[in-house]
């Protein structure tokens, strides 16, 4: 899609609007005609000498109707204006927002700080050239209407007011490519400092413990040295070029008042028609100065359209200006539960050959292959970089599978658009907690009743402990992050809000990442008292390996071996060592009872 097309379908969104807009701007626009056309008459009724008031007064009366007319249009045109500049940045930035809603987890196109710009600045751009466009039509009936009165004066004063059009089209079109640059430069510049500021408030605990802050302090100057050098470039060519057109403009306002003087002393020109030229100039000057930073627009557009594509997937790009409904007026309906069919409910999960390898690196997955049924509990372990994570997010589509199939009851699935909440949930090895109340971030917004699924989710989670030593319970708010919390809590949180979905199948990376070994063991005992609970979880505690039903050991991105825990002891060198290391630690007490069963067991 060309800038051109885009921005063609961006005016037919709302395409009503922006007609109200044109007429109501237009008419605001071209109102000045009849001043212009009353102080003629008025200044050459003057000229005549005559004494008759009424008929001295009657351009003046009709200057005041049309000034007094003006400004009852401006109102209503104003009034359209922001209704539509709400409607076209509301649909600029859904569509933002969804596109990057389709992107896979870790291929997010652009930092939180990026995005941010991009949202703001770049949106903020669309809508002032769409501005220009909305003032175009009225600018250029005057200037067009305006030409003819004047070019039945006196043609030569006409040609020379004109001229300048010419010029100032001209010189803003040859400094489109620097434009371009500037403008370029000073979005990256903004990105980058506005994504450190947001990295910096999610580490100021690691920024404490380091004793950092003088060393982020010193690259937050050198962040905002680099962004004020650029947005000064930016803004300063910018400057320039407007004044640059409004110069030109104002010499040759200035050439032509004294082509009309000349006129005046040969006769051939009234003093009527020196205030008509006199007061169309001004707006004749406006109506060039509009069209040539058009131009100059036209060549930065090109910039923040680019980046705003970039949001979106690759054969995406397109549906950066796709017609949805936005809610300006009034709250959107409220979102039905997701209907299921009968047989959607999960009876096996079936992964046959997945493959994903990490681009520009031999890491990755590959060839894994599992099927997991209702009630069972899969475990994936391994050592560090042995591919755990990156199975668990192909798994779920956050990663694009390069190879094999997924199969949720027989029948082979999208993962990135079909394993979600119902049907799946899952908790990463680093949960996100928004800055808000404990209880908002585990039901996520939900305003049906809750109460139960809540009071379920938090038991579950072991969490009723914690909130009762929480100084206002699940209304405490956890700060950006949860940086309130614990690690363990944050974790837990996220695993109440992973169950309150009452989802079929539930994947956790890595849950005793920030917990210790004994609350590990309370929480799965209690996920599996629950009836058909179907868990995938990527662990090496023994209190997870100890409940599993099925292990997968993954080695160098491949299956190693796979089976009960009794069975992997006794066949897998790889699944003993891991047992060995995990044992280093100060197990619990059921732990070590377990251990002791398994050994026996083993003989």
């Amino acid at each position: 899609m060309t800038i051109t097309s885009f921005i063609g379908r961006l005016f037919r969104f709302r395409l009503w609007l922006y007609i109200s807009n044109a007429l109501l701007w237009g008419l605001f626009h071209s109102m000045p005609l009849l001043v212009g056309l009353g102080m003629q008459s008025f200044f050459d009724r003057v000229a005549t000498g005559s004494h008759d008031y009424l008929y001295l007064a009657l351009p003046l009366l009709l200057i005041a109707a049309v000034n007094i007319s003006r400004v009852g249009v401006f109102f209503a045109a104003f009034h359209r204006w922001i209704t539509y500049l709400h409607h076209v940045q509301a649909i600029l930035r859904t569509n933002m927002l969804a596109g990057i809603m389709r992107w896979p987890g870790s291929h997010l196109p652009a930092s939180p700080g990026e995005a941010m710009s991009r949202f703001r600045d770049d949106t903020n751009e669309v809508v002032e050239y769409v501005e220009s466009w909305v003032d175009f039509w009225g600018k250029f009936i005057f200037a067009i209407v305006s030409i003819v009165i004047m070019a039945g004066i006196n043609w030569k004063i006409m040609l020379a007011a004109v001229l300048p059009l010419v010029v100032v089209t001209s010189l803003n079109h040859l400094s489109g490519n620097r434009a371009r640059r500037y403008s370029r430069l000073n979005r990256e510049a903004t990105a980058k400092i506005t994504s450190f500021i947001a990295e910096t408030f999610g580490a100021v605990q690691a920024l404490k413990l380091g004793q950092a802050e003088a060393h982020v302090h010193a690259k937050f100057q050198e962040l905002n040295g680099e962004r004020r050098k650029a947005a000064l470039n930016d803004n300063l060519f910018k400057q320039w070029m407007r004044s640059v057109n409004q110069h030109i403009i104002s010499l040759s306002t200035g050439l032509i008042l004294l082509m009309c003087a000349a006129e005046m002393y040969a006769g051939r020109f009234t003093v009527g028609d020196f205030a008509l030229f006199t007061m169309y100039l001004g707006n004749i000057s406006s109506s060039i100065s509009l069209i040539g930073y058009m131009v100059f627009q036209h060549k930065r557009l090109k910039v923040s359209f680019d980046r705003i594509r970039m949001l979106f997937r690759p054969g995406e790009e397109d549906r950066v200006i796709d017609h949805r409904e936005i809610y300006l007026h009034k709250d959107p309906a409220e979102s039905s539960p997701v209907s299921r069919p009968a047989g959607d409910r999960l009876r096996e999960l079936e992964v046959t050959g997945l493959g994903y390898q990490h681009p520009g690196t031999d890491k990755g997955i590959r060839d894994i292959s599992f099927l997991l049924k209702r009630g069972q509990f899969l475990v994936i372990t391994g050592r560090v970089g042995s591919g755990k994570t990156t199975l668990m997010r192909a798994l779920l589509g956050l990663l694009p599978k390069q190879q094999g199939s997924i199969r949720w009851n027989g029948q082979e699935v999208d993962p990135a658009s079909f394993l979600m909440p119902p049907r799946t949930a899952y908790t990463p090895q680093v949960p996100r907690l928004f800055s808000d109340t404990l209880q908002e971030n585990i039901v996520q917004g939900k305003q049906e009743p809750v109460d139960a699924a809540l009071e379920r989710s938090i038991r579950l989670a072991v969490m009723n402990q914690d909130i009762g030593q929480l100084a206002h319970g699940l209304d405490t708010y956890v700060g950006p992050r949860g940086v309130m919390l614990s690690g363990g809590q944050i974790q837990r949180a996220a695993t109440a809000r992973m169950l309150i979905t009452e989802a079929d199948l539930l994947l956790f990376d890595d849950l005793s990442s920030a917990l210790d070994v004994e609350t590990e063991r309370q929480v799965w005992e209690s996920l599996f008292k629950e009836k058909d609970m179907t868990c995938i979880a990527v662990s090496h505690r023994r209190a997870a390996l100890l409940k599993a039903d099925h292990i997968i050991v993954l080695k160098d991105g491949r299956i190693e071996s796979e089976g009960s825990l009794q069975e992997l002891l006794q066949t897998s060198e790889e699944m003993r060592l891991l047992w060995q290391d995990e044992g280093a630690g100060k197990p619990s007490s059921d732990c070590v009872e377990s251990s002791g069963r398994v050994k026996a067991e083993i003989g």
